[in-house]
């Protein structure tokens, strides 16, 4: 049984690794395997507990050792995480952790994983991308959290998105450690010339428009300067998707993994923005390409941004003002929603030490940790008994807009087959905005190709 086991496992990595051959970076992210032993599974559900069982261990002199992988080998995240580690192992002494840097290339992250998993050498606790609560979760790589959190004292200080970003088919999988919003910024200078009110930015897809068409500068027919950044491109839907989830379209079922970017609500987000586009009110550019967006170029008025893409725009313009739209509502009937892709962790399914890799997860999860990531790399926060010192601490309207967008954000679907999905569908955005195909008839044949391959 277990040969034959081995051999499913092997079979559905290969697959895996095939579907996510797409994603590229880590910049856009089955049930478990339940190999826990009898010991591991009497997990008791207060940290205390967990913690007085850990200190029971350390009297005996055993020695636990936890694997850490983490995103990224430069010099300031290794630096980061020994931080972390140093103050962990200073409240639990009997825990060991060793940590590892990780490639942030997805390709090369699925190889190291594919090669853990076959040598029976998986991390305790692991970091990852939103698309990889998906892909590895329909390997069974991750621990279910659920019995875990039910226990957590700090549970219910975790942002809700936190825990959303982190399920698979229904089952809590992973956390997110720290969230990347887009952000609508604008240019009050530039809505000031145009005679818009900077203190009343559009909040609706029609004001939106409006806005976009007054703000533009052209040449003839040559947008020289853009009312609105509209990609040309949006390879990883970044920009696409929250307009097809304000319109009320789930996109994808995730709990029984179908597409669902076909109903009325996508088809109507997909024709807005192809009148938009239609409008002449852009200047053509990559999505996944920030530095090339027109606006941190000074070309344009209005477009969504990254936090770290803005604090740069500021420190290249100090002397340009900017202001932050609410998040898009289609009419003002609902609330928007926005694009927020999350880093999180995660506890391997075959961790024999799931105790200490649960006291590890907490603390990269402390307030004292969140707050240390954000001093030192400027991310948002993801507990909401930080929200007022974040707000307060820098911008502090830029950093309200960053918890509203955070708060209001939806990041990809957790499913396998996201790269595949992300191919077909940028497509049928790109025929939509050149005006080849319509909106229905172009996520109509994005499905038909995405279902040809992934069935």
């Amino acid at each position: 049984m277990r040969k034959r086991n081995k051999v499913q496992r092997l079979l559905a990595i290969m697959i895996g690794a095939a579907m996510l051959a797409g994603c590229g970076s880590s910049d856009t992210q089955q049930v478990p395997q339940d190999t826990a032993t009898e010991e591991n599974s009497a997990v008791s559900a207060q940290e205390s507990t967990q913690a007085q069982g850990t200190n029971e261990k350390s009297e005996s002199g055993e020695q636990v050792t936890i694997q850490y992988w983490h995103q990224g080998t430069s010099q300031a995240d290794t630096e980061f995480v020994q931080k972390c580690v140093d103050s962990f192992e200073a409240k639990y002494p009997n825990i060991k952790v060793e940590a590892t840097g990780m490639s942030s290339t997805i390709s090369d992250q699925e190889t190291k994983l594919n090669a853990a998993v076959l040598s029976d050498t998986y991390p305790d606790v692991i970091q990852l991308v939103l698309a990889e609560v998906g892909s590895r979760g329909a390997l069974g790589d991750f621990e279910k959290l659920d019995s875990y959190i039910e226990g957590w004292e700090e549970k219910d200080d975790l942002f809700d998105s936190a825990y959303e970003m982190g399920k698979y088919q229904g089952n809590q999988v992973a956390l997110g450690i720290f969230p990347n919003p887009q952000v609508y910024a604008f240019r009050k200078d530039k809505f000031t010339e145009a005679g818009l009110d900077p203190q009343n930015p559009p909040a609706t897809w029609e004001e939106l428009k409006n806005a976009a068409e007054v703000l533009t500068e052209r040449d003839g027919d040559k947008v020289v300067f853009a009312g609105l950044d509209i990609p040309s491109i949006d390879s990883s839907l970044v920009f696409t998707e929250p307009y097809m989830r304000s319109a009320g379209s789930p996109v994808i079922d995730e709990l029984n993994l179908k597409p669902a970017f076909t109903d009325q609500a996508a088809i109507d987000a997909f024709s807005f923005l192809g009148e938009l586009a239609q409008m002449n009110v852009s200047i053509p550019h990559d999505q996944q390409k920030g530095d090339e967006r027109p606006f941190m170029k000074g070309m344009s008025a209005i477009s969504n941004l990254s936090p770290q893409q803005i604090g740069q725009f500021m420190k290249d313009n100090p002397e340009v003002e900017l202001g932050y739209l609410p998040v898009l509502s289609k009419d003002g009937s609902e609330p928007g929603i926005s694009f927020c892709g999350y880093n999180l962790i995660a506890m391997g399914a075959t961790s024999k030490h799931k105790e200490a890799a649960w006291l590890f997860m907490q603390h990269m999860l402390s307030n004292e940790i969140v707050w240390m990531r954000t001093e030192d790399f400027k991310v948002p926060i993801v507990k909401k008994s930080l929200e007022e010192q974040f707000i307060q601490s820098g911008n502090p309207e830029l950093n309200q807009a960053v918890i509203d967008y955070v708060e209001s954000g939806k990041g990809k679907a957790t499913v396998p087959w996201i790269s595949v999905y992300n191919k077909y569908v940028s497509v049928a955005y790109e025929e939509v905005i050149n005006g080849k195909k319509t909106a229905e008839q172009a996520l109509n044949d994005a499905l038909s190709q995405l279902e040809k391959e992934i069935e």
